[in-house]
């Protein structure tokens, strides 16, 4: 147990802040508790898969985020108490989240690989159509909470000429079209679920405890958050929202997010401590998981499954994120289709299902900020008007006002709220200022809304 105590010893003699002692005094009576406990190395069996099925028919190909977890090799294990030992003195080297001011933007870029598998075309199962496609990401933030994301996939490759001549079979091709895929968010629309590659993290508890409960019960009260890993035991399944929180992107972060997620995945059970791994990006840090679960048979008791959680790997002196494996990124909407040959491929006309792994992901550098002069040119022309109707307005009027400023790319994106009998339209305009101020003069004149206010 000498590892864990100087693991808490260190901890606590990085400062008397009350609530920090009593998470490392809890850490070392649960060390004390479990001293006699080990865990031994477990191996890998089949891979254990969430998937999101879809049937596209016509001109759509299908696009979506999908999720399905795969096993890697782990290698020895350290105890829980270990990991939670380390992951609490990394939270307090956490940097704070970089502050931005009106009209800067926060931006990182992460690289990865991702495997894509069509299952099926209509009925007929294809299980040898698959390839491994590099896939690169860039996302910008500002202080609004309005997000944009740029999403590139590269070449497919393939293991086998069987895998190619099944994913050609089926209308796919090797290289995409129309790439990178962007898009934006702002206003309500950003905490839409499924709206965006983006989770809006800003109504989440500061409290690292009470999260950590929230994210196993999956109650944080964010739908795409809370959706993921159902079904699963509750310390798995917290470990894998956290993990979507610490790969992002994210929207919304407060100065001490850092720090609080890593004391949140601290109080987490079950996280186990790999040891020393190295990213993609060559660099080396402490790597963490969940152990092994094993799924029976109800009725034989026979083992028919076993598998484990995402990999984290984080820095040894910041705890930032340094790559996560077998974690899948959200992706964008229209992010598949691109690979589609032709609107007569067999996956347009008869339907196809499909799932998309993150074989892994490395942020490249850190979130850093940069001014609105120094976005790209597809984010500096896209404004995002946020207007939120008066109680009890008909629709027909609201319509009179915002439809002669749609088409052409401007779109009208409405949720009900934020109060009954209220309505948000998020107005999406693709044009100079000039437009955007042409916009919010007629809504203010209309005497319809409540606020009328310009996101981005």
């Amino acid at each position: 147990m000498s590892s864990e105590l100087e693991l808490v010893q260190a901890y606590m003699a990085g400062g008397d802040d009350e609530p920090e002692l009593s998470g490392a005094r809890a850490i070392l009576n649960e060390a004390m508790a479990a001293e006699d406990a080990t865990m031994k190395p477990r191996t890998r069996s089949r891979s254990r898969r969430w998937a999101i099925r879809l049937s596209v028919v016509g001109t759509a190909a299908a696009a979506s985020a999908v999720l399905i977890l795969q096993l890697v090799p782990t290698g020895t294990t350290n105890t829980p108490v270990a990991a939670a030992a380390q992951l609490a003195r990394l939270a307090g080297a956490a940097p704070p989240a970089p502050a931005l001011r009106a009209g800067q933007w926060s931006t990182y870029r992460m690289q990865g690989v991702v495997t894509a598998q069509i299952t099926t075309v209509g009925t007929l199962p294809t299980p040898a159509a698959a390839a491994t496609i590099p896939l690169s990401s860039q996302v910008w933030s500002d202080a609004t909470g309005s997000t944009c994301t740029s999403q590139e996939f590269g070449t497919a490759s393939f293991a086998s000429p069987v895998n190619a001549q099944a994913w050609h079979a089926i209308g796919l091709t090797d290289t995409p079209a129309n790439q990178p895929v962007t898009g934006c968010v702002a206003g309500r629309e950003a905490s839409w679920a499924g709206s965006s590659a983006v989770i809006d993290v800003s109504t989440l508890t500061h409290d690292p405890r009470v999260l950590a409960a929230e994210l196993q019960a999956g109650t944080t009260g964010i739908q795409a958050l809370d959706d993921a890993a159902r079904g699963d035991s509750p310390h798995v399944a917290g470990f894998i929202r956290l993990t979507f929180l610490l790969v992002g992107p994210t929207t919304g972060q407060w100065s001490g997010w850092g720090r609080e997620m890593l004391r949140t995945m601290s109080l987490l059970p079950g996280v186990i401590a790999l040891g020393d791994r190295t990213s993609h990006e060559d660099r080396t840090g402490p790597a963490f998981t969940v152990g092994e679960q094993v799924i029976l048979n109800p009725k034989t008791g026979a083992v028919e499954d076993r598998w484990k959680g995402p990999t984290l790997i984080l820095d040894a002196k910041t705890g930032a994120l340094l790559e996560a494996r077998t974690f899948n990124i959200p992706l964008l909407q229209s992010a598949g289709q691109d690979f589609v040959g032709s609107p007569d491929a067999a996956v347009v006309t008869q339907g196809v299902g499909y799932g998309v792994t993150t074989d892994w992901v490395d942020p490249v550098g850190g979130p850093h900020v940069v001014d609105a002069d120094a976005v790209p040119g597809w984010i500096s022309g896209l404004h995002v008007i946020e207007a939120v109707t008066r109680p009890d307005v008909p629709e027909s009027e609201i319509s009179a006002v915002i439809n002669p400023f749609l088409g052409d790319g401007n779109m009208d994106g409405t949720e009900s709220g934020p109060a009954p009998g209220q309505t948000t339209d998020d107005v999406t305009i693709l044009g100079p200022q000039s437009e955007v101020a042409t916009v919010v003069t007629a809504l203010t004149r209309s005497h319809l809304f409540s606020t009328v206010v310009v996101k981005m």
